[in-house]
C-alpha cells in the first residue's frame, strides 16, 4: 500500500452551468463551492484542497489500497460568460500550472476535467479546439466528465464525443442525488471512480499528451517550411526579375547582381526568421558564391540581363534548399542564434560543394 502523498492537482473547466462546482464540492465532500441552476455562479477562478486517501481497488466489498493525496481543485469561470473572462480564465490557468510546476517532486499529478452537461445538444466545435490546444499548450492530460449523466447508457452526445476524440478519456458522474417529477431519485454516482480513473490513469494519459504535441511540433514543422519554401520561390522570382535592368554591359555592372544577390538572401535570411539578416547576407555571401557557384561572374566577360538572371535564380535556388536543410534540424531557439546560424550555413555549404 502506497504510504507517500501525491500532490493532486486537478483544474475544472467547462461552460456555464456545466456543474463544475458541485462536481467539486461532491469530491470534496463539503459544499465549499457555491453552485446554482445554469447562472454563472463562479466568477473567480478559486482554489480548494483537502487531504483525501482514494481507494484503488476493491475485494469483496472492501478496499485493499489507497493513494495519499494532496488534493488541490482549481475552480474556472465559465468559458463562454464573455470573451475578457473567458480569456483572463485561460491565462490564470496557465500560470496556475506554472506555478503547480515550481512545486517539488516527479510525482505530481495535474489534470483538467472538463465538464460538460450530458444534457447539452452537442459537443461544441469551440470546445473541441480548446481542449486540442491546451492540452498541447499546457502539455496536461484532459479527461471529459459528463455530468448529470442520469443514465450509463451511451447518448447522442457520448458517441460525438468519443467519435471525435477516441484518445480522451471519458467518464459520467451524477455528483448528487437528482429528484425526477414521478418522485424517482438517482442517487450520486461515478465520483469516487473518477478520482480513481485520474490517479490510476494519469501517467498513460500524460504519454499521450506528449506524443500527441511530438506529432503536432511535427505537422507544424513541416507547414512552416512549406510556408518558407513558396515564399521563398516568390521572393527569388522578384529579384531575379530586378536583373531585366541589365543589358549587354561589361563586368562593371558585377557589383549591381551581386547587390541583387545580397539583397535576395537577406530576404531569403528573413523569411528562415534568422536575426540580422542583412548582415548575415552580407558576411556569407563569400562563402555562398564559393560554395553555390561554379563560374565567378567576374570570368564572365559581357552580361546579359539573360545572364545575370539565370546566376541570381541559381544562387537563390541553392541558398534556400541551405536554409530548409538548415531550418529542419534547428529550434527556434537556435535560428535566433546568428554565430551558429552562420556556422551550419557554411557546413552546408562546404558539404554542397563536395
Amino acid at each position: 500500500m502506497p504510504t507517500s502523498t501525491k500532490n493532486v492537482n486537478i483544474i475544472v473547466m467547462g461552460k456555464t452551468g456545466a456543474g463544475k462546482s458541485t462536481l467539486i464540492n461532491a469530491v470534496i465532500e463539503k459544499n465549499v463551492a457555491p453552485t446554482g441552476m445554469g447562472q454563472a455562479i463562479t466568477r473567480q477562478n478559486k482554489i480548494y484542497t483537502q487531504r483525501k486517501n482514494v481507494p484503488i481497488g476493491y475485494a469483496n466489498g472492501n478496499f485493499y489500497g489507497v493513494i495519499k493525496c494532496q488534493l488541490s481543485m482549481y475552480d474556472t469561470v465559465g468559458l463562454e460568460v464573455d470573451s475578457a473572462i473567458t480569456d483572463n480564465t485561460l491565462a490564470e490557468t496557465s500560470k496556475h500550472i506554472a506555478n503547480i510546476r515550481k512545486q517539488p517532486g516527479s510525482d505530481n499529478i495535474t489534470l483538467v476535467w472538463f465538464c460538460i452537461n450530458e444534457n447539452a445538444k452537442r459537443f461544441e466545435s469551440y470546445e473541441i479546439e480548446l481542449i486540442r490546444k491546451l492540452s498541447i499548450e499546457y502539455e496536461v492530460p484532459f479527461m471529459i466528465v459528463l455530468t448529470q449523466s442520469l443514465s450509463q447508457k451511451e447518448g447522442a452526445l457520448e458517441k460525438q464525443i468519443r467519435s471525435t476524440m477516441p484518445d480522451v478519456l471519458l467518464r459520467k458522474v451524477m455528483a448528487e442525488k437528482y429528484s425526477l417529477a414521478n418522485g424517482i431519485t438517482i442517487p450520486s454516482s461515478g465520483v469516487k471512480e473518477l478520482l480513481k480513473t485520474t490517479l490510476t490513469d494519469y501517467s498513460r494519459c500524460k504519454i499521450r499528451v506528449l506524443e500527441n504535441k511530438l506529432i503536432q511540433l511535427d505537422e507544424d514543422r513541416k507547414k512552416r517550411i512549406e510556408k518558407i519554401k513558396s515564399n521563398g520561390n516568390h521572393c527569388i522570382k522578384k529579384h531575379v526579375s530586378s536583373a531585366s535592368k541589365i543589358g549587354l554591359i561589361p563586368v562593371g555592372c558585377v557589383p549591381f547582381v551581386y547587390g541583387i544577390c545580397i539583397d535576395m538572401i537577406s530576404e531569403l535570411n528573413s523569411l528562415a526568421g534568422l536575426k540580422g539578416e542583412k548582415g548575415l547576407a552580407t558576411e556569407l555571401f563569400p562563402s555562398i558564391i564559393a560554395g553555390l557557384v561554379f563560374t565567378p561572374l567576374m570570368a564572365v566577360p559581357l552580361l546579359s540581363s539573360l545572364t545575370a538572371q539565370a546566376y541570381i535564380e541559381s544562387v537563390g535556388e541553392e541558398y534556400l534548399k541551405v536554409l530548409l536543410t538548415i531550418i529542419n534540424r534547428s529550434t527556434d531557439k537556435e535560428l535566433k542564434n546568428n554565430a551558429l546560424m552562420k556556422k551550419r550555413i557554411e557546413e552546408e555549404l562546404s558539404h554542397m560543394k563536395k
